[in-house]
């Protein structure tokens, strides 16, 4: 593997472990808040001016991977290989947040954070439900992310070790920017259709993952890795797959608060 200049290196050293990487998160985070309507962002963000409230979930989304308490006990993988648990589509949620296996990783993470919100939102407890988008946000934007759906997670099947790092963490950090992202309406899901979109999205960004792995290894082949024709090549990709992830947690943030009422005894509101 061709050596990364030692000022990238200390830049990015704290991202190295974030998923999309530090930038991403934060940007997918806010981009997902943008979607949703006034009176929805509004019942959720009490008192706190918006744009301060955006701003401080993409932080939260983006520093989940260092809070030793949730992810390193809790979720220690922030992948997830739908071959894998071939059953989930005829889990309900409930199932899916029950279940030790699925609550090792991203999926499982996903739910939890969702069943959370609505929790922390009844009980109109800010800090802990800004925390559970945060996660959730985190957990979802992950799972749109076509190396934390594939196999070859980090190259270690195609001879490319490092390749997660390089294309999330310092591509993804370097080039991509918010402007570059679109909108579209998020949709509002009954519970039981959840697991299904959720899969159906997965599906799709996991087909991507071939893009990353062929750029990588062109450059990995030349005399100096160059990451702006490497961010020529995957830009498409990456971005689709961004895209992806903010219409995915626009959705799913939007079906949490606009479902409680069906899964939550009207007493809880009073």
């Amino acid at each position: 593997m061709k050596s990364v200049p030692f000022f990238l290196l200390i830049l990015f050293f704290c991202t190295s472990c974030l998923g999309w990487g530090f930038v991403a998160h934060w940007q997918i985070s806010v981009a997902a808040l943008d979607l949703l309507e006034s009176s929805i962002l509004n019942s959720i963000r009490g008192d706190i001016q918006e744009n301060v409230f955006k701003n401080w979930i993409g932080a939260q989304a983006s520093c989940v991977d260092v809070d030793k308490y949730f992810v390193r006990e809790l979720v220690p993988d922030h992948t997830f290989l739908s071959a894998s648990f071939p059953e989930i589509t005829s889990l309900s949620l409930e199932d899916i947040k029950n279940s030790e296996a699925l609550g090792k990783n991203a999926f499982g993470a996903l739910i939890d954070a969702f069943f959370d919100i609505r929790e922390y939102f009844v009980a109109k407890e800010l800090p802990e439900l800004a925390y559970a988008i945060a996660r959730l946000f985190h957990f979802g934007s992950d799972l749109m992310m076509p190396l934390h759906v594939v196999r070859n997670t980090d190259g270690q099947f195609t001879d490319q070790p490092g390749m997660h790092f390089r294309i999330e963490s310092i591509a993804g950090t370097l080039f991509l920017r918010k402007r570059s992202l679109a909108s579209e309406s998020p949709l509002v899901l009954q519970d039981a259709e959840i697991p299904r979109f959720i899969l159906n999205s997965i599906s799709q960004s996991a087909s991507l993952a071939s893009v990353f792995e062929i750029a990588d290894k062109k450059r990995l082949m030349d005399n100096v890795y160059d990451y702006s024709e490497l961010w020529e090549e995957i830009s498409p990709a990456f971005t689709e797959a961004v895209n992806r992830a903010v219409f995915v947690c626009a959705s799913l943030l939007k079906s949490a608060i606009l479902g409680i009422e069906e899964t939550i005894p009207v007493e809880c509101f009073e």
